[in-house]
């Protein structure tokens, strides 16, 4: 398991930035921690890293936000945010499952935890609170 340890947002692009040089398309991340530990600005900074000019902001009321992506071998970045899911079958009925298997579709879940049976293939990311200042990441696989 790699460690990181984030005193700013600009370190935590920063980890965003080296694990985006090794996506290849088809991954699938997961995102696990408390609120304001850094997932989402992982993801702002994970989007611009592969080129995304919108403003990325959690999909948090619905759940799914897809942006496109000019990179080579993925084409589009989706992220999910189940930080308010009410039943697993909502993310049935968005169509999440047809992101998973795409190759070319990069998918970012914020609250992994709310979700069983993700696949094992699954990127699985923690942050961690140390103080107001720091925070720790680890990336597994």
């Amino acid at each position: 398991m790699l460690q990181y340890t984030s005193s700013s947002l600009k370190e935590t692009g920063q980890v965003a930035n080296n694990i985006a040089k090794k996506l290849k398309g088809g991954e699938l991340i997961a995102l696990y921690g408390n609120l304001g530990t850094g997932k989402t600005v992982f993801v702002k900074a994970l989007a611009k890293a592969l080129g995304i000019k919108e403003n990325v902001t959690s999909p948090t009321f619905v759940l799914l936000r897809a942006y496109d992506v000019e990179k080579k071998h993925i084409k589009e970045l989706v992220h999910v945010d189940c930080y308010r899911l009410k039943a697993p079958e909502d993310l049935i009925d968005i169509g999440l499952g047809d992101y998973i298997i795409d190759q070319q579709v990069l998918v970012v879940i914020e609250w992994a935890d709310k979700i069983i049976g993700l696949p094992d293939r699954a990127i699985k990311i923690y942050f961690e609170y140390i103080d107001e200042k720091k925070r720790k990441i680890s990336v597994d696989k």
